[in-house]
C-alpha cells in the first residue's frame, strides 16, 4: 500500500448483514424511464432467518472488479476519477449515466443489501436501515452465540447509503455521490437505573464510512483494490474558507454560498441527500432541486427498529412532510443563492423556509 493509504483509508471493519431475500426485491428496473421504483424497506435483525455477514460472503465469493451481469451489456468500466472537497469525495466516472446505474444496482444486490428506494428518473439508490455486525463486541460467549444464532446479538447502529448518480459536467462523464445517514440505539432507563426502552437517535453522517463504501464500488466497477485505495488516499483537498452565511434581510431569508454554481450544485444535492430530503426532480438549468422531506418514521405501525426512532430533532420535525419544497440556486458573480420556493414557485419565507437553510448551511459551511 502506497505511504499516507492507510491514514487515510483505516482498515475499518464493515460487516453488514447480507439477506438472501435480495435477489427478489431487488430487480434490475427494465428501462430508465419508469417514474419511481420501491421495494419494502426490511430492516435488519428484524427478519431474514438465512441473513449472513457480508464478510461471509466475501470469503465465498470475493470481489471480482467486475459485476455479475451479460459484459455485453453493462462494460467494464476502467476510468474512474476520485474528486475531493473537504469530507466529501465523489466519483468521475468515463460512462454513461444509465451503464453506471444498472451496474451499481447489481453492486448492492450481489452484496445482499436490500433497498429502499431505486428513482432512476432521479438517479437516487437508497439502502434500507443496515445493521453492521463489526459494532458488536467481541468476545468468546458472543462469538459462540452468534455461530449458533446469527441474529441473537443485534448492534447499537444503523447506517443508510444513498446514491445519487448525475450526467458529469464533462461529456461522457457521470458523477457518483455516496452519502451515510447512521443511527445510535440509546437506552433509556427509570429512577431506579431499570431499562424502560431505547430509542434511535441520529448519528452524524461518518465520511470514513462514505469512503470506505466508494472504494467497494469501485472494486466493482473494475477497479483494483490496490488502485482504488490510491486514488481515495491521493485525492488533494482543496483549500478553502468558510464559504457561507445565512442572509435575514427584512421578511427574506435567504443562503449565500461563496462558491460558483457549478460547485454550489454539487455541495445542495450532498447537504440535502445527508440531511434526509428525498430530491423528487432536479432542473440544473433552472437551478432548482424539488425536493420533500424524507422522514424515517414514515411508517410507525411497523415494530423493530423503525418503531424506536427519534427523529433528528425539534426543528426538523416542525417541517411538513406532506409539502414539496423547491430549493432554488441562483449565480451571482462571486457567489450563489439559496432560496426556497413553495410548490406554487413563489418564495417562502417562512420559519420553515429558514430552518431548511439552516439544515443545508450546516452540511456546506
Amino acid at each position: 500500500m502506497l505511504p499516507g493509504v492507510d491514514k487515510v483509508l483505516p482498515d475499518r471493519k464493515v460487516e453488514y448483514k447480507k439477506s438472501k431475500q435480495a435477489e427478489k426485491n431487488l430487480e434490475i428496473p427494465p428501462d430508465l424511464t419508469r417514474s419511481s421504483i420501491q421495494d419494502e424497506l426490511v430492516i435488519p435483525g428484524a427478519g431474514a432467518p438465512h441473513a449472513a455477514t457480508l464478510s461471509q460472503f466475501e470469503k465465498s465469493r470475493p470481489f471480482t472488479g467486475t459485476a455479475s451481469v451479460d459484459k455485453g451489456v453493462l462494460p467494464k468500466v476502467e476510468n474512474i476519477e476520485v474528486m475531493r472537497d473537504g469530507d466529501q469525495h465523489w466519483l468521475v466516472i468515463k460512462g454513461k449515466p444509465d451503464d453506471i446505474w444498472f451496474q451499481v444496482i447489481e453492486f448492492w444486490q450481489d452484496n445482499g443489501i436490500l433497498l429502499e428506494e431505486q428513482d432512476p428518473t432521479v438517479g437516487i439508490i437508497v439502502t434500507g436501515w443496515l445493521e453492521n455486525l463489526a459494532d458488536i463486541s467481541s468476545d468468546f460467549i458472543t462469538d459462540t452465540f452468534r455461530r449458533i444464532a446469527g441474529g441473537l446479538y443485534s448492534a447499537s447502529t444503523r447506517d443508510q447509503f444513498r446514491v445519487r448518480i448525475e450526467n458529469g459536467i464533462s461529456p461522457g462523464t457521470t458523477e457518483l455521490y455516496l452519502t451515510h445517514r447512521g443511527m445510535q440505539e440509546k437506552i433509556i432507563q427509570d429512577g431506579q437505573g431499570t431499562v424502560e426502552r431505547t430509542v434511535w437517535n441520529p448519528r452524524e453522517p461518518d465520511p470514513g464510512l462514505e469512503v470506505a463504501m466508494l472504494r467497494r464500488i469501485m472494486v466493482y466497477l473494475g477497479s483494483s483494490d490496490e488502485a482504488a485505495a490510491a486514488r481515495l488516499a491521493g485525492a488533494k483537498e482543496r483549500q478553502r474558507k468558510p464559504r457561507s452565511r445565512l442572509n435575514q434581510t427584512g421578511d427574506q431569508v435567504s443562503l449565500t454560498v461563496n462558491e460558483s454554481f457549478d460547485r454550489s450544485w454539487r455541495l445542495t444535492g450532498v447537504a440535502l441527500d445527508r440531511v434526509g430530503f428525498a430530491v423528487e426532480d432536479r432542473n440544473r438549468s433552472e437551478g432548482i432541486y424539488y425536493v420533500r422531506y424524507n422522514d424515517p418514521m414514515r411508517t410507525p405501525e411497523k415494530k423493530g427498529f423503525l418503531s424506536k426512532l427519534v427523529f433528528w430533532n425539534v426543528d426538523e420535525a416542525e417541517i411538513d412532510k406532506e409539502s414539496q419544497y423547491w430549493i432554488k440556486l441562483v449565480e451571482g458573480a462571486q457567489a450563489t443563492e439559496i432560496s426556497v420556493l413553495n410548490a406554487k414557485g413563489v418564495r417562502d419565507n417562512s420559519d420553515t423556509a429558514k430552518r431548511i437553510l439552516t439544515l443545508i448551511q450546516e452540511q456546506i459551511r
